[in-house]
């Protein structure tokens, strides 16, 4: 880079897959893609890094072409090789290497293994960076090969010059730390306070944070693994390399101390100031430490708690480890909330209580960034966090990455990717076609915009036998039915309960009836595609069935035969015990009042993403209005059921919103059991 190559040579092969290849390039002829050079005595420019100059080789005609040829096709063929070679050869280079392997024999690298690269947004100041972020600890070839190839990249350190730090801040608010009557404290891979004070000492008393927490009261549950007995560590390093420290145990007053635990326990705010000074005399102890260490280890356990310590208590000490990461002196390996805490932001966990994000941090939950915008969800096992962690990291306009156990992601110089027995993050839920990702932060990202909602007690409080939805808007006569299907017995006897409190106005009337809304299901496409394998099933809605007077050619045609329609079926009825098939009647806000206009606009919306060009929404005296409150004037019960949500939000509060005033002014009053099904439930909702 920053050099003259000749003229007419413009093509780079980098080669990457590899870390021993990783700084190999190789120069193509540019003619060989199909560029001839305007001058035929142009050169071709090899390396020899042994002689340390640059060497010109004139091409001569059919010669010199001839000889470019034979030069890259042994450039491909020493690239695809070296790959197998380097790797193989990086697993048996040392002794240290062969005893990380399988009981039964070296384990070579398969193609399988190869990393999801992840683009991680790394800056110019990380280009130096060696770390390694887990789940919980390193398995497999491929996590161990790239932590060794990370430490030859240590300047200056032979493997008998390797210590390693282990830095325990986020296990201390862990009751198997502390009580010896946790069925955890005596796990012979944890970690317990007895451990460390026999090995280098601890300040903090078990018998102050016995008083402080009332008996080991409000801490966390779990435990936190020794990494000095690891079965993979403790084959690549003696057990004399480990040594352990607290920075929260070193830098902190005994006041200081009892405002954590009292926090966390009982939920007491501190009354003393949380942090030291950058002259403390701790901090000149941890820069001592880190002199003599080449690896630092932040084990598992809190991520608030670790956070707190390196960004607030003692940022002194944050910046000293950032900046070392950074120069490439030290090598970052974090495991779990050691892993959380150092990447972009350790916001993606609800297991912590809030006290300490709340009281400590004041929300601010960034991390070290030591793995540029990427921020880490360890312990992925299932789809739970695939939503708000997508979610908050496009908020946040960050990398969410999600590692199940056993993986990890590293960034080694600014290349960042999976490593582990898989080494493939969680899989995106938002990749399949009918989940978008967008959706649900554009509701967020509404939610948000005006206020912050109220953080909920998450310690005192917990899911109540009865959701508490009083609020302003909900009366002591409101009659309303919230589903998601069929009706169990439990469920109809308590809808036979509302029907019975309906206002005596309508409850003695000669027969009740039944308004069944359907615009939910009008974007559904086996509701309008017969050849859809659904459209004639007995219970599936359709157009026909619903009576609507939309042509289906119409939607035939603005959606260009159906195509990006939403998937599945709507059912056809559900059975409401006390009514039969005469006391059902059926409508559709939109089918009955858009103008053709309209309607076409709707479909084009949806399957082409064509913004309307009329206006959408219906007029206040338009005389399909006056057809449809009649039939709601009849109704007992109104029944909206399954489709879209937001095709029914849409319909009820911008397109009709006179027509929806009636219907809440009904419900409110008592005059009218509202039933919401699937998307009817979620529109009569508050979200």
């Amino acid at each position: 880079p920053g050099s003259s190559f000749g003229r007419g040579h413009g093509g780079m092969l980098p080669i990457a897959r590899s870390p021993r290849l990783r700084r190999r390039w190789v120069f193509m002829d540019s003619s060989l893609f199909g560029r001839v050079p305007m001058d035929s005595s142009a050169e071709f420019m090899d390396i020899d890094e042994g002689r340390g100059g640059r060497h010109f080789v004139r091409r001569l005609g059919c010669a010199g072409m001839m000889s470019s040829v034979l030069l890259l096709t042994l450039a491909i063929i020493y690239v695809a090789d070296a790959e197998h070679v380097d790797d193989a050869a990086m697993l048996a280079a040392s002794e240290h290497e062969q005893l990380m392997l399988a009981e039964d024999g070296p384990v070579e690298l398969q193609e399988s293994w190869i990393p999801e690269v992840v683009d991680c947004q790394v800056t110019g100041k990380d280009q130096h960076s060696l770390v390694i972020l887990l789940s919980t600890t390193l398995q497999g070839p491929l996590a161990v090969n790239t932590f060794q190839n990370m430490i030859r990249k240590l300047p200056g350190v032979s493997d008998s010059q390797l210590k390693v730090l282990l830095l325990e801040d986020a296990g201390l608010l862990k009751s198997s730390f502390w009580d010896s009557n946790d069925p955890n404290f005596g796990q012979k891979q944890g970690l317990n306070y007895e451990k460390i004070k026999s090995r280098t000492g601890m300040k903090i008393s078990v018998e102050k944070v016995k008083e402080w927490t009332k008996g080991f009261q409000g801490l966390d549950g779990g435990w936190t693994a020794d990494h000095a007995v690891d079965e993979t560590l403790s084959r690549l390093f003696a057990r004399e390399d480990f040594s352990y420290h607290s920075i929260f145990d070193s830098c902190a007053s005994e006041a200081q101390a009892q405002a954590l635990f009292e926090l966390q326990a009982q939920h007491l705010a501190p009354k003393v100031d949380m942090t030291v000074d950058a002259d403390h005399p701790c901090v000149h102890e941890f820069r001592n430490i880190l002199d003599q260490v080449s690896i630092i280890l932040a084990n598992g356990g809190n991520p608030d708690l670790l956070g707190f310590v390196w960004r607030s208590f003692a940022p002194e000490i944050g910046r000293m480890i950032s900046e070392r990461v950074r120069a490439g002196r030290l090598l970052y390996m974090g495991k779990s909330a050691g892993a959380m805490a150092a990447s972009a932001d350790f916001a993606y966990s609800y297991e912590p209580m809030p006290m300490l994000e709340e009281v400590l941090l004041k929300g601010d939950t960034s991390g070290l960034a030591l793995a540029g915008s990427c921020s880490l969800r360890p312990h992925y096992g299932n789809q739970i966090w695939n939503i708000p962690a997508r979610a908050l990291a496009k908020a946040r306009g960050q990398v969410g990455v999600l590692t199940p156990n056993g993986v990890g992601l590293a960034c080694d110089q600014g290349q960042c990717f999976m490593v582990g027995p898989k080494p493939q993050q969680g899989p995106d839920i938002f990749q399949s076609p009918g989940s978008h990702l967008l959706r649900i932060y554009k509701a967020y990202e509404f939610a948000y915009k005006d206020y912050r909602p109220p953080r909920p007690n998450l310690v005192k409080s917990c899911r109540p036998q009865a959701p508490q939805c009083e609020g302003s808007g909900l009366s002591n006569t409101s009659l309303v039915m919230l589903g998601s299907g069929e009706m169990g017995r439990d469920a109809q006897e308590a809808f036979q309960t509302l029907l019975r409190e309906v206002h005596p106005s309508q409850r003695f009337k000669a027969r009740s009836k039944v308004l069944v809304l359907d615009d939910a299901a009008l974007l559904t496409r086996s509701f309008w595609d017969s050849s859809d394998l659904d459209f004639s099933r007995p219970n599936v809605l359709n157009y026909i069935k619903a009576g609507l007077s939309t042509n289906v050619e119409l939607v035939r045609e603005a959606t260009d035969g159906f195509a990006a329609m939403d998937e599945g079926w709507i059912p056809s009825s559900a059975a409401l015990p006390g009514f039969d098939a005469l006391d059902f009647s059926r409508a559709s806000v939109f089918d009955r009042c858009a103008t053709e206009e309209q309607k076409k606009a709707l479909f084009k919306l949806q399957s082409q993403g064509v913004a309307p060009e009329v206006s959408m929404t219906t007029l206040a005296d338009a005389r399909c209005l006056e057809s449809l409150e009649e039939l709601l004037g009849d109704a007992t019960v109104l029944m909206m059921g399954w489709g879209n949500p937001d095709l029914l939000g849409y319909v009820f509060k911008v397109f009709a919103p006179r027509f929806t005033a009636k219907i809440i002014k009904r419900v409110r009053e008592g005059s009218l059991l509202f039933l919401g099904l699937g998307a009817g439930a979620m529109l009569a909702s508050h979200s």
